[in-house]
């Protein structure tokens, strides 16, 4: 019980200092556990008035299914209602590549661009650089 309130404690402090200094981009990336249970873990990334940047993970999160619809609301609900943060002031967007998150019709980034359209897309520097290594080594 300690720990969840130290937890929430620091939670909301990332959240007043992400507010305070304006604009911020959502990282989201979901799996399946070994319990074969979907989850997400949602990421804020934001500067700060002295111009250092900070990635600040707000938790881990179970859904009942990665489609794209749950994950928008889900996604929703820790930023704007659980974190307080408008979603006006999101300028990008990071997620895997995968369709339901990067899908052009109904994955989360257009659905998201439907809502504050300044939420640019950026694919996730770290799985492109996965994809990356992954496609030389079977051409090898």
């Amino acid at each position: 019980e300690c720990l969840e309130v130290l937890a929430l404690y620091i939670v909301r402090q990332i959240c007043r200092d992400v507010a305070r200094n304006g604009f911020y981009t959502i990282m989201v990336d979901e799996c399946t556990d070994v319990s074969n249970k979907e989850q997400f873990t949602i990421c804020l990334r934001w500067v700060d008035e002295n111009l250092v940047d900070h990635e600040n993970v707000l938790g881990l999160y179970n859904v009942g299914t990665i489609a794209a619809d749950k994950l928008v609301k889900a996604i929703l609900d820790v930023v704007v209602c659980r974190a307080a943060l408008s979603l006006n002031q999101c300028r990008g967007q990071c997620y895997d590549g995968a369709s339901n998150m990067c899908g052009s019709k109904n994955g989360v980034a257009s659905q998201i661009q439907a809502k504050e359209s300044r939420a640019v897309l950026t694919h996730c520097y770290g799985h492109a650089l996965n994809l990356a290594v992954g496609d030389t080594i079977k051409k090898s």
